[in-house]
């Protein structure tokens, strides 16, 4: 116990025995991450394996096949393709990137959240440019006052692109969990239906909670941008529901981003005789379940969301896929389901309204004018 009269006392570091923390070594994986827990890894150009197939009693990779082979093997179970995901280990650092498969679109290079971050980025540098070119050795807090120093349009701009990318980890954590809970299953034998549950499921809860809270924290400042982009005050028209409330017909036509809302089946006059609008389609169905799901409920309040089973896709194949139900008015469904269906719907929004933004969507290239203060870390 600590003297308190004498406080040059201290408890020393132990040095009987010394074990050096471990460090992930370097390496790096290219996935298609499906629904079921179900996805393909890529082991070389062109080869991929499926994983997890039972063979025997052992949950496996499977392969090699061609890229095409393995959309037609997912295609003919009706699994849903969610994204692409590239990770890995460098020095032990982990990276992660992850681009969500929107229909349509021939290249996932690029998801919605790197378009909104390459606005944001390129409005900044086109307002900063004068200002960094006089900075002499400046200090962080001049550089941080200089770049947070943002307008409505930039501001916003960023604000939806850290908000899908928040929702994209959402995504991609309740994949990893489905997949995780796949192969256990697997492992055990418990193929017919069997339910069980794990510790992990608070993990599942909290991503699901996520997922909604960020999903409609994008929405929000897509509708507040929509709002400055027709003359409203965003610190005020700050949501979909007051967007629908200040929206009128003219601002259909003067904004081709609130435009492709419409087109989309986002809006409805409220009666034949009215100038006003309401929320309509999808955006009324997910507004409705993210209420009920942020405000009503969390997810896994329900009994039948407590457990979750595999269930046979093809049982002579070994292919199977894990199901986690959620309680959706007063009807059992796959969360998962649920999930990516409103994720499509939400990412191929915000993808397209990017593109009709107007506004340079290029990646941001470092130039060496664009070099203010470099800091040099690790060996010389």
């Amino acid at each position: 116990m600590a003297d308190s009269n004498n406080r040059s006392l201290k408890v020393p570091v132990p040095s009987h025995q010394t074990k050096k923390v471990p460090r992930q070594s370097d390496g790096d994986g290219f996935f298609q991450i499906y629904s079921g827990g179900m996805r393909a890894a890529e082991a070389a150009d062109n080869a991929w394996f499926i994983e997890p197939v039972l063979d025997g009693e052992d949950p496996s990779a499977k392969g090699v096949m061609l890229p095409r082979q393995v959309q037609a093997f997912f295609g003919q179970y009706a699994f849903t393709f969610i994204a692409f995901h590239r990770m890995g280990w460098f020095k032990g650092d982990y990276h992660s990137s992850w681009s969500p498969f929107i229909p349509g679109q021939a290249n996932h290079f690029q998801g919605p959240a790197d378009l909104w971050s390459n606005v944001a980025s390129n409005i900044s540098r086109v307002r900063t440019a004068d200002d960094i070119a006089k900075l002499v050795q400046p200090t962080r807090k001049q550089i941080a006052a200089l770049l947070d120093d943002r307008s409505e349009a930039e501001r916003l701009a960023r604000s939806i692109s850290l908000s899908l990318r928040n929702m994209d980890i959402s995504v991609e954590q309740i994949a990893e969990f489905y997949n995780e809970q796949l192969v256990n299953h697997m492992a055990a034998g418990r193929l017919k239906g069997e339910r069980s549950t794990t510790t992990l499921d608070q993990t599942l809860y909290a991503h699901v909670h996520s997922f909604f809270m960020h999903l409609g924290a994008a929405r929000d400042y897509l509708a507040a941008l929509c709002a400055l982009r027709v003359g409203k005050d965003p610190q005020k028209v700050d949501s979909f529901a007051r967007l629908v409330e200040a929206v009128r017909q003219e601002h259909f036509d003067r904004d081709p981003m609130l435009g492709l809302l419409r087109t989309r089946g986002y809006f409805k006059v409220k009666s034949p005789v009215s100038s006003k609008f309401e929320a309509a389609g999808w955006m009324a169905e997910v507004t409705d379940l993210r209420n009920e799901f942020m405000h009503r409920r969390p997810y896994g309040d329900r009994f039948a969301e407590h457990m979750g089973y595999a269930e046979a896709v093809d049982c002579e194949a070994g292919v199977y896929r894990y199901i986690r139900p959620i309680v959706v008015d007063g009807s059992e469904r796959d969360v998962q389901d649920v999930i990516t269906r409103h994720y499509r719907e939400m990412t191929g929004l915000c993808y397209e309204a990017a593109q009709v933004t107007g506004d340079d969507l290029a990646t941001f290239t470092l130039t060496d004018d664009d070099i203010i203060s470099v800091d040099l870390d690790g060996d010389a």
